[in-house]
């Protein structure tokens, strides 16, 4: 059964989610009876896809932290003058946009 290839990439991707290895999956094609190079090209290319949509994400989270923490610098600074919630922002805010950067970092690398 050869499934086509806008099904065949979607199929791959299923197979990578689930854990299956690369050669796993290569295997898997050449059994359903897929040119050797085509499935070299087509797995090669899903993981390069994949990649670069976990690093586009992974680079909004470190974006979206950074924004955050700057945010708690401003805030901390101005908050600074009032008694109430200087710890909240300044520990709160600031862990929180560390977090998020780090999340970034993971999703990145």
């Amino acid at each position: 059964m050869v499934l086509q290839p806008e099904s065949l990439g979607n199929y791959v991707l299923s197979l990578l989610d689930n854990g299956q290895g690369r050669e796993t999956i290569e295997n898997l094609l050449l059994e359903k009876g897929h040119d050797e190079r085509f499935v070299k090209e087509l797995v090669t290319e899903t993981i390069k896809l994949r990649q670069t949509k976990r690093r586009a994400q992974g680079l909004t989270f470190i974006l979206v932290g950074a924004v955050i923490c700057l945010l708690s610098c401003i805030l901390t600074i101005t908050s600074s003058f009032s008694t109430e919630s200087f710890p909240y922002v300044l520990y709160g805010f600031t862990s929180l946009g560390i977090v998020v950067v780090f999340f970034g970092l993971m999703r990145v690398f």
